[in-house]
């Protein structure tokens, strides 16, 4: 089916002024990557579930205190959403989906789909 002539010309100009600044109707998005880290700031997430009997999500980690603040407990076949694992493998930032909380969770106790 053809566009009607008003709907072509309106087509034609758009593409016309996109073009003009450097547009392209057929540029893709990019892939967002990274580590959550400043210096690399994005990691989009992976898809993951609980796999301990029950594991707690936490509000805060670091390498030296570990684990703090616990904010839910999580469940056996939970899923989740794993942004980035730390550098010691211990915990991972993670989002989970039941609850729409970001928080810390061991590494032990979930597995990557």
């Amino acid at each position: 089916m053809a566009l009607p002539s008003a709907l072509r010309g309106t087509v034609a100009a758009l593409a016309a002024a996109a073009s003009l600044v450097g547009l392209s109707a057929t540029a893709g998005a990019t892939a967002q990557s990274g580590s959550g880290t400043i210096n690399d700031p994005w990691q989009p997430t992976r898809a993951a579930h609980i796999s301990c009997q029950s594991a707690t999500l936490f509000a805060n980690y670091s390498p030296t205190e570990g684990h703090r603040d616990p904010i839910a407990t999580l469940y056996q076949g939970n899923y989740i959403g794993v942004r980035y694992i730390t550098s010691n493998g211990y915990s991972a930032d993670v989002f989970w989906h039941g609850t729409s909380q970001w928080g810390f969770l061991l590494r032990s106790c979930f597995t990557l789909n």
